[in-house]
């Protein structure tokens, strides 16, 4: 599959340049026209590099496909091994779900985050090794985050854009029990855009507390 790439600047970024040594995977929690809205937003005051649309669709909101990437703020307090502080070296991609613990990802999505990895590649060199390759949940699983899921197949990923070397083991954040828990609630999904949009708005918040509190009970 061929970049469909798009601009969509977002005005919440540091103008420095970042050296690019990981790369972090989130869902966005809502749909893609409440993502680029909260991303647009200064008042949000948060942001991603690229968002990947269900057709997949690649947004460029904060600049990095060119070999400069700048700042975004996507990572919030998070740590992984012995790093911290990720958005002053990772680019962060938001894939269009409104909970991946939930609903699965699209064909079309995982064809554009390979297309995207190539692109990468070539202008990153820490990239082309696999482990750099994160989600949320790995570097801030202890705050909640939860993304990009259970049902973010990590092993295709690897399998396509990395089928030469050994797939680091990725474990979501998400116990299984709270996911089905979770998966009960996906039948109320309200017909109404707005009205579903805040609905799961509302699921990924008890997701985060939810998988918080069980940090916090296991650590």
């Amino acid at each position: 599959m061929a970049l469909r790439s798009v601009l969509h600047p977002s005005p919440n970024f540091d103008a420095r340049v970042i050296p690019v040594e990981f790369l972090i995977l989130h869902y966005t929690a809502v749909d893609l026209q409440g993502t680029l809205d909260i991303f647009s937003s200064e008042e949000c005051g948060v942001s991603a590099h690229l968002v990947i649309d269900l057709d997949g669709t690649v947004y460029e909101l904060v600049s990095c496909l060119n070999g400069t990437a700048h700042r975004a703020w996507h990572a919030g307090v998070s740590h992984w091994q012995e790093k911290e502080a990720f958005n002053d070296f990772a680019l962060g991609i938001e894939l269009v779900n409104y909970n991946g613990n939930v609903l699965p990802f699209t064909d079309a999505q995982y064809s554009a985050l390979k297309a995207v990895i190539q692109q990468l590649r070539k202008h990153y060199p820490s990239l082309n090794d696999p482990e750099r390759i994160l989600g949320h949940e790995q570097i801030a699983g202890f705050r909640g985050k939860a993304d990009p899921g259970c049902y973010f197949d990590w092993n295709r990923l690897f399998a396509e854009s990395f089928p030469d070397q050994l797939h680091p083991v990725r474990e979501p954040a998400c116990p299984k029990e709270l996911q089905a828990s979770l998966e009960k609630l996906k039948p109320l999904e309200p017909a109404d855009r707005e009205q579903r949009v805040l609905f799961w708005q509302r699921v990924s918040e008890l997701t985060e507390t939810s998988v918080r509190l069980i940090q916090q009970s296991s650590g």
